[in-house]
């Protein structure tokens, strides 16, 4: 009778076999103690994030119970650590529900277009390192967009018309690189009329009208960094740029970045060099202009990009667009581990050398990894226009003002929310997970995080052990030594 009740199985993820979490699982220690022993420590923010990833999916470190109904058979649902750094499941996880979210509950029915800004070498640097700058630049970038649909719509400023927008920031790029950038997702057209809110869509953006939006980006944002003392007074880099306090203290991570925009390695016997590449190619391994195309502009070491759009009976356009956009660093699909601790990370489209992968040894890997950990109080979605919280039109334009995003247990008394728990992991995974294979439904009956709790279930109390550090740590004596001896006697801990 419980023949069709499931197109999918549902399967426990286990997140110990995959690339990723062997690699942090055998080398964290390490990583740590040699950032420890060069008296350059990793900020807490950074181990945090990997402590969570390693607890991430694993039953011994808590677990909701799901029981049939019918014939009680239980199943497991281990925890997430729901961070945003590099976890490949709770990226997605939360790519899925943001799209979801956002289609299904936030975004009008109208024509929407992407843009997409891209900035200068040092400005990336920039805008990781100092949270103020970060906060400051989408806003100049939104400010100029609306004011250029506005003029072109030329709807009369007492009508007080708005372009909804909603900014994501991308950290990466697909060589696992920090690369700081803006998708920027805005209504093709604006509202008017608060009272009663009417939309006008915008007829056609020319080419023109880019090549003006990123010159008046590129001067805007120039005349900020000089202000804010970036540049000086000429448009040239200062020697001591400002950081946030994070990246004076910490010299790891601030050396990662570095290196990591760069396509280099901080640490290790690699050290200066760039990360490895494979596959044939006899091109040049420095970065390529940003080609230009239709409504494509590139300006002083800026780019934009305001290509793609969709129209306002494409929702499933607009979700996919969305999820690409909120996606997560990296798969564990691009990591393949091979001989002499060392991971092979496909790239997304060859290299203009012909490069297809990367690399790295499991110590660069993880460099590269703390450097996508966002840095706390780090907004990587911002509303503005008209879908901004304190907006006069919000309430009245978006699809279901009273929806949550999060989700629920069909008996939740924590308010409406977008999606019970089962139908946000049907949209994820694709499967049904609250079906039992008898035909019957599965209702959550509590979680378990006491170990001695697991263990009287009957499962391994202890999560996977963490490697110990891989390399000996050693302590030279001095005492004793004439300058007659050659060598200092070395003592292994």
């Amino acid at each position: 009778m419980g023949q069709a009740c499931q197109k999918r199985k549902y399967q426990r993820r286990r997140p110990e076999r995959s690339p990723c979490y062997q690699i942090v699982q055998e080398e964290l220690l390490t990583f740590l103690s040699e950032r420890e022993l060069e008296g350059r420590p990793l900020p807490p923010y950074v181990i945090k994030e990997f402590d969570a990833y390693l607890k991430c999916g694993i039953l011994a470190h808590g677990f909701l119970r799901l029981t049939c109904d019918d014939c009680k058979e239980e199943k497991l649902v281990a925890f997430s650590c729901k961070k945003r750094g590099f976890c490949p499941s709770c990226t997605g996880k939360r790519m899925t529900e943001g799209a979801a979210h956002l289609v299904d509950n936030v975004l009008p029915v109208v024509p929407y277009r992407q843009f997409v800004v891209t900035f200068p070498f040092p400005m990336r640097y920039w805008l990781n390192t100092n949270k103020a700058l970060f906060s400051a630049t989408p806003k100049i970038i939104t400010d100029a967009i609306q004011e250029l649909y506005i003029q072109i719509l030329k709807i009369p400023a007492n009508r007080d018309p708005k372009l909804g927008i909603v900014s994501f920031t991308q950290r990466f790029g697909s060589a696992l690189n920090l690369n700081p950038h803006l998708h920027i997702i805005v209504t093709d057209g604006a509202h008017y009329r608060p009272e009663q809110p009417l939309f006008r869509k915008i007829k056609r953006l020319a080419e023109k009208h880019v090549s003006s939006l990123l010159s008046t980006i590129t001067e805007r944002i120039i005349e900020m960094l000089k202000q804010r003392g970036f540049l000086d007074q000429y448009g040239e880099m200062v020697e001591n740029p400002l950081r946030d306090s994070l990246f004076e203290e910490s010299e790891s991570i601030h050396l990662a970045t570095q290196a990591s925009l760069s396509g280099r390695i901080a640490f290790g016997p690699h050290a200066g060099q760039r990360v490895r590449r494979l596959g044939g190619g006899f091109g040049y391994d420095e970065e390529i202009p940003f080609a230009k195309g239709r409504l494509c502009y590139t300006q002083n070491g800026f780019s934009i990009h305001a290509a793609r759009s969709i129209n306002s009976l494409d929702r499933k356009g607009l979700e996919q667009l969305i999820t690409y956009i909120a996606r997560g660093p990296f798969s564990n699909d691009r990591l393949t581990l091979v001989e002499n601790r060392q991971v092979k990370v496909a790239l997304k489209r060859p290299f203009s050398d012909g490069s297809t992968h990367l690399l790295m040894t499991y110590s660069e890997f993880m460099e590269k990894l703390a450097c996508l950990i966002p840095p706390p109080k780090s907004h990587l979605v911002r509303w503005s226009g008209s879908f901004a919280p304190g907006s006069k039109y919000r309430r009245k334009i978006i699809l279901n003002p009273s929806n949550e995003k999060g989700f629920s247990f069909e008996n939740d008394d924590r308010g409406t929310r977008n999606y019970s728990w089962a139908k946000l992991l049907a949209r994820v995974f694709g499967v049904d997970v609250l079906s039992c294979p008898c035909g019957g439904a599965l209702s959550p009956k509590g979680a378990l995080k006491d170990p001695l709790e697991i263990g009287h279930v009957g499962l391994e109390d202890r999560p996977p052990a963490r490697a110990p550090p891989g390399r000996v740590v050693c302590e030279l004596d001095f005492t004793g030594i004439d300058e007659h001896e050659a060598e200092a006697v070395i003592y292994l801990d």
